[in-house]
């Protein structure tokens, strides 16, 4: 039962054997709500987390759904007859080239695979279509093909095809951004190209057996459907029956040193030494271990009464000199008290037990306020005379 004190304290209370059990179990009436919210939640990412059947969430992905991925042209191109092939390690791209006519698209923004890695792919595929590529992807791919800067997303009109690319042309136009390379065949270009040569979003080698695309977003789920980025998308990944679609992760990256055995930076004499300190501590063990008898359980019946636990209480207040703290608890333990003879609720307020306290002893309200909110004890001799006051008041009421 608590009883609301207006000044604040610490309180310890000591009860019988089935209050920690009725704690307990208001704790866990307290704590079921959370408990069914945390199950729920562990749940909800249990299911979220089994129930993606294959998505990820990696842009430009054929398997992510969301709008940063590539899932909506990847299923349109399995609709018209291209089998779209993911493939997650540079061996298995490398070995896609018995797949006879095919298409590879590479996109690696972070840089995972290095020029001897880049060196395996050329040759892969009948066409090989790179999505943002850097300088080292195309100086290893495509040597004719050059960065030339970026193209503003901000600009309010879409890039116009402006070439004689089929596959351009037939789009018209795309979503403005991403890079600008400058090629042999160029498309697209920047609506704010000043003078120098020609750049643009597309560009291709000659006979188009490599095409940069520099705007990946153009692919995304979520600018596909926007000018004629389709069109351009359809057009360059499905020329062929197969897709491979390759994009690299740190699993790709190449050790260029074989790892180092720790054990091997050791010197020689390291062994020796471990295994003297080993035969060492055996030899330790034994001995000490002899000198040990066996364990004896020894049964050691104690039965501690209530009252001896109280004075022993009683004592360690006296000797450490806590005479606030064992105040506190007696005016706790009184109020307590005094609130179930009074039949009063378990959220009673000081206030409340003395007006009530008043009406069943010959004592004036002010007297019990006094006794049972302000009075302090200062000394030994205080307090056991103010526990005799409260005492005395609950004989009072007992006795009305």
């Amino acid at each position: 039962m608590a009883v609301e004190i207006d000044q604040a304290t610490t309180i310890e209370v000591v009860g019988d054997g089935g209050s920690a059990g009725r704690a307990a179990a208001t704790r866990l009436r307290r704590l079921a709500p959370w408990l069914v919210l945390g199950f729920l939640l562990v749940a909800v990412v249990l299911v979220g987390f089994f129930g993606r059947s294959g998505q990820d969430g990696v842009a430009l992905s054929p398997a992510n759904p969301a709008p940063a991925g590539a899932m909506a042209l990847a299923e349109v191109l399995r609709g018209q007859g291209v089998e779209v092939i993911q493939v997650e390690s540079l061996e298995a791209a490398a070995a896609s080239s018995s797949a006879g006519a095919s298409t590879l698209l590479l996109h690696d923004p972070d840089s995972w695979l290095n020029s001897d890695q880049l060196s395996a792919l050329d040759g892969v595929a009948d066409r090989l279509v790179l999505v943002e590529p850097n300088t080292l992807i195309l100086g290893e791919l495509a040597p004719s093909i050059r960065q030339a800067g970026l193209i503003p997303a901000s600009e309010d009109t879409p890039l116009p095809a402006d070439c004689g690319v089929e596959d351009a042309a037939a789009a018209g136009s795309i979503s403005p951004g991403g890079f600008a390379y400058r090629a042999d065949l160029i498309c697209f270009p920047p609506a704010t190209a000043q003078g120098g040569p020609p750049s643009g979003s597309y560009a291709a080698t000659a006979g188009q057996e490599v095409v940069a695309l520099g705007h990946g977003s153009i692919i995304s789920n979520e600018t596909i459907d926007q000018e004629g980025n389709a069109a351009l998308a359809l057009r360059t990944l499905g020329s062929s029956p197969v897709l491979i679609w390759y994009q690299p992760t740190a699993a790709d990256l190449a050790l260029t040193d074989t790892p180092v055995d720790p054990l091997n930076l050791l010197p020689d004499w390291v062994n020796l030494v471990m295994l003297w300190l080993l035969g060492t501590g055996l030899l330790a063990a034994v001995w000490r271990g002899r000198r040990l008898g066996p364990l004896a359980e020894e049964p050691l019946p104690v039965v501690v009464r209530a009252a001896e636990t109280a004075e022993g209480r009683a004592r360690l207040y006296q000797d450490s000199g806590s005479i606030d703290r064992a105040a506190a608890n007696l005016r706790a333990a009184t109020l307590i008290r005094l609130a179930a003879r009074l039949r009063l609720p378990a959220t009673s307020s000081v206030t409340e037990v003395v007006a009530a306290a008043a009406r069943h002893s010959p004592r004036s309200p002010a007297d019990l306020d006094q006794l049972l909110r302000t009075e302090r004890p200062a000394s030994d001799t205080q307090l056991v005379r103010w526990s005799q006051d409260l005492d005395a008041l609950e004989k009072e009421i007992d006795a009305r």
